[in-house]
């Protein structure tokens, strides 16, 4: 009872001395724990796509169309990787999470809590040794001062209880920014090659679980996870906030 009414003085004193606004309907955000965005943006299915009650394809987690006969989006076969799983679609209150991410290295509570409840509902399939967050080139790294896949990494190496390795994957060739608008072809070739194992031997016969913010067409995790498995690992999962979902996007 009294944490549960510090709470909501701590809430009301924030507001007061902080006033912030929902970043994308421009209501007041009531509680520090929401976020960027407002409980309002956060409860309302057109607005943020939790990705809930709705079939998605066995291995990428996109969603995939009602009438399909098996749980495959039929484009993703041929990646590299195990099951990918992310907490939402892009946007709504999750790309403005992400966003904020990119500027601030803070996973606020209603975020934390979503990772938590999606990571347990796929944890048999994501079962992996260690979590290896995809790395930015270095002077990327030092662009922004933090590497936000460090900060996802580290809130599910708490929520999963396994180990993380921020060292073990290297960014060894500076790509280009990707947009919304490049389709997959372009993404995998900017990112070929993009990343090297440092010391193989530590991912030899283990099951990884990269993290990142966020998965478009898949082809970042891809060719990570392709780097791994070349170094020995025996399987490569992947976990992201946001599933970006456009036309190509597998």
């Amino acid at each position: 009872m009294l944490k549960a009414a510090a709470r909501l003085f701590r809430d009301g004193a924030i507001s007061i001395a902080y006033p912030d606004d929902c970043r994308i309907c421009g209501a007041s955000i009531q509680s520090w724990t929401d976020g960027v965005a407002c409980a309002n943006c956060w409860e309302d299915p057109s607005v943020t796509d939790l990705l809930s009650g709705q079939p998605l394809c066995d291995k990428c987690g996109a969603p995939v169309n009602r009438i399909s006969p098996s749980l495959e989006c039929g484009l993703c076969a041929g990646l590299p990787f195990g099951t990918a799983r992310a907490c939402g679609a892009y946007k709504g209150a999750i790309e403005a999470s992400i966003l904020f991410l990119k500027s601030q290295p803070f996973i606020h509570s209603r975020l934390y809590d979503l990772m938590k409840s999606v990571f347990a509902k796929y944890e048999t399939a994501l079962a992996s040794d260690v979590i290896v967050p995809v790395p930015l080139h270095r002077s990327r790294l030092k662009e922004r001062g933090f590497n936000q896949a460090d900060i996802v990494a580290r809130a599910l190496g708490r929520i999963s209880g396994l180990a993380v390795d921020y060292h073990r994957l290297e960014r060894t060739k500076q790509t280009r920014r990707h947009r919304i608008g490049m389709d997959a072809k372009d993404r995998a070739k900017s990112v070929q090659g993009a990343f090297r194992v440092r010391q193989p031997d530590a991912v030899l016969g283990r099951s990884v679980l990269l993290c990142d913010d966020v998965m478009t067409s898949g082809s970042t995790i891809s060719e990570a996870a392709l780097s791994l498995i070349k170094a020995g690992a025996i399987r490569v999962n992947a976990f992201t906030i946001a599933r970006a979902l456009i036309r190509s996007d597998r």
